[in-house]
């Protein structure tokens, strides 16, 4: 599995995520997110490369990105691939994906 990347710019922390989201990928993706976040500053999250997206990387998405929310922090999901917007929707979770600010 390649190694997320975490890119910080300014007042922003951009996060790539990888091509293969799988179940190896979430505890690495839990650890990166939490740093991207101690960070500070907007969070970018760029999955334009994601080619799969397990449940549970989709859980530790949302955990993530809720904890952002609830701490009225700025985020964006950048280039979201159509593997990850499907990941989403079979999930019955599109409505979270909708809600949050998406960079095309």
């Amino acid at each position: 599995m390649e190694p997320f990347s975490i890119v910080k710019a300014d007042d922003a922390v951009q996060l790539k995520l990888a091509a293969t989201m799988d179940l190896r990928a979430a505890e690495p993706l839990l650890q990166t997110m939490q740093e991207a976040i101690g960070a500070g500053g907007k969070l970018v999250v760029d999955a334009s490369a994601v080619d799969r997206l397990s449940t549970p990387c989709v859980q530790v998405l949302i955990a993530a990105l809720q904890q952002l929310e609830q701490n009225q922090a700025a985020f964006v999901i950048k280039s979201p691939s159509d593997a990850f917007v499907s990941a989403f929707d079979d999930l019955g979770l599109f409505s979270f994906l909708m809600k949050w600010p998406v960079q095309t």
